[in-house]
């Protein structure tokens, strides 16, 4: 089965913004920068890292355009997409003895038990991850692109006791990423 396109629907333009003088719209879909697929938030921020980019843009009628764009190193489209990581958030897959989401009374803001263990929001918003879900391919990103920090909750180095510990059989094999993200 063939996975759809990553399409990043655009949810607010900001008045002045680059993407207001191009004439993008709410509505309109991110399709690629530089002719690569934006697989995530960070692809467009690294991609958006550079003094000329091209945009492939879907325009709510359906009509494709292609927009050159000449700015400053760092600046941003000025545009918010309807997820803010463009992409499904990754939630823990452990089951750690000492969970503080497990241990919160029931009844509360349903967001709150949201158990994420995702190396974007990490880098973002400073939360912890335990690399359980993190592949090779994930650490390579992170070192290509050169982003720090990423948060890591270790818990102990020991193999054995972290499994146990986040009741995840994988936990320990995953500590191989801290060499990696080190150097």
């Amino acid at each position: 089965m063939r996975k759809k396109e990553q399409e990043h629907l655009i949810q607010t333009v900001y008045p002045g913004s680059i993407a207001e003088e191009l004439e993008i719209e709410p509505g309109d879909v991110l399709l690629k920068i530089n002719g690569q697929k934006i697989e995530d938030v960070f692809d467009y921020r690294y991609l958006m890292n550079d003094e000329f980019v091209t945009l492939l843009i879907r325009k709510k009628n359906g009509e494709e355009w292609e927009l050159e764009v000449e700015k400053e190193y760092e600046d941003d489209l000025g545009v918010e997409f309807e997820n803010s990581l463009m992409d499904e958030y990754r939630s823990c897959s452990n089951h750690c003895i000492f969970c503080f989401i497990d241990q919160m009374p029931p009844g509360m803001r349903e967001t709150l038990y949201f158990k994420d263990d995702d190396s974007r929001l990490s880098f973002l918003q400073g939360n912890y991850i335990t690399l359980t879900n993190m592949t090779e391919k994930d650490v390579e990103r992170i070192i290509h692109m050169q982003l720090a920090p990423i948060n890591i909750s270790v818990q102990t180095t020991n193999p054995e006791l972290r499994c146990k510990m986040l009741h995840n059989r994988f936990a320990g094999e995953k500590l191989k990423f801290l060499d990696d993200l080190q150097a």
